[in-house]
């Protein structure tokens, strides 16, 4: 068969396994209550259970200092344990791997700010986006937050997720850190590469060790990030620096890399860095090789995209494309590619379980139609 390809399990580096290669890309959905679990969410998830071998939820802040849109999950207190558990049950229903995303927003933390919480970063400097004044983080602000990946790591085992994914990318905290735009430290924590590598990776080092310490071998630990953050004449990182980044953290372990060419970048999955004979998905995939797994994605809309993708790397996280029809895979499985919907209007979008947070954002032209647009929904 054509797309078999697709249905082949894929081996993570602790040696457990997804039933297909096919990754739930991680989307923020805006439909938690305070960051508690929704019914919507549960039915969103369990609808597209089947799909994938493995699920990633959509961002979960650590502290309340870190959040970054509303709606968004909360992986921060002990009381939202029972509804990550529902949510972990619904995206394991159906065989998938279930997978919390931990992130801290750093200096994009507005609701935060709006909620009266203090809000930092590496540095403090003047970001002309923002409409706030941001903190330069402490030495205790740091342990502070490694402190808050690993407690809410505790949280995602003790909801029985299969895993975690660190959000090393999208401009977040720990990019904050590794950029040499927004870290202009002199410390332990920013100056050279080394430096500016040390907070993410001594996030890593921390959130293994929890795992270590609740005696999970088979717990998934996978790290996202963004391959480069070039704006223009605006650069924080090129591409070397994050390979060398990437190496260091396969050296401390990590059992899949998720490289997202979205949040900003907005690549296709073929593409390259500018000037470069390699893609990304080269790149990533010949430093991976023999040690972990490597997702790439971006623009995956048909079963013959998502087949491309594979073919330069182990794995395609998909993310629109599940959102238009929630049994994107499963017309794969059933030979029946040809009948997947490629494209979606806003009244079918209330029949295809989704959150109703994800269908007011896509309601308005100016949030996530603007940004990351559904094939097919206009105004």
């Amino acid at each position: 068969m054509l797309y078999d390809k697709l249905l082949e399990p894929i081996t993570f580096a602790n040696g457990t396994q997804s039933f297909n290669r096919i990754m739930m890309a991680p989307m923020c959905d805006d439909s938690s209550d305070n960051g508690y679990v929704t019914a919507g969410q549960l039915t969103y998830m369990h609808a597209r259970a089947a799909n994938a071998g493995i699920m990633v939820t959509g961002y979960a802040y650590v502290n309340d200092s870190g959040i970054q849109v509303a709606g968004q999950l909360s992986a921060a207190h002990d009381d939202r344990v029972a509804g990550l558990r529902e949510l972990a049950t619904a995206m394991k229903s159906k065989r998938a791997r279930a997978i919390l995303q931990l992130s801290h927003a750093g200096r994009d933390s507005g609701p935060s700010q709006a909620a009266g919480k203090r809000v930092y970063a590496p540095s403090k400097m003047d970001f002309p986006w923002l409409d706030y004044d941001v903190d330069e983080m402490t030495t205790t602000d740091i342990e502070n937050v490694i402190h808050d990946f690993q407690a809410a790591t505790q949280r995602a085992i003790d909801a029985g997720f299969d895993g975690v994914e660190i959000h090393d990318c999208h401009h977040d905290l720990l990019q904050q850190f590794f950029s040499a735009y927004s870290n202009h430290r002199n410390d332990q924590w920013g100056g050279s590469l080394e430096r500016r590598m040390a907070f993410p990776l001594a996030v890593l080092k921390a959130v293994k060790e929890t795992i270590a310490t609740a005696n999970k071998p088979d717990f998934i630990l996978g790290w996202r990030i963004s391959p480069e953050e070039v704006h223009g004449e605006n650069v924080g990182y090129h591409v070397a620096e994050m390979v060398e980044q990437t190496k260091a953290a396969i050296a401390i372990g990590i059992d899949y890399l998720n490289v997202s060419l979205s949040g900003g970048l907005n690549y296709h999955f073929n593409e390259g860095p500018k000037g470069s004979k390699q893609t990304f998905a080269e790149i990533f995939h010949n430093l991976t090789a023999g040690h972990c797994p490597v997702f790439i994605g971006a623009h995956v809309h048909t079963a013959d995209d998502a087949l491309a993708a594979v073919t330069v790397a182990d794995g395609t996280y998909i993310g629109r494309a599940l959102l238009i029809d929630p049994d994107f895979t499963q017309k794969i499985k059933e030979g029946r590619s040809q009948d997947i919907i490629t494209t979606i209007t806003h009244q079918e979008m209330s029949h295809r379980d989704l959150p109703a947070g994800l269908i007011e954002n896509y309601a308005h032209p100016d949030r996530f139609q603007k940004g990351i647009p559904l094939p097919g929904l206009t105004f």
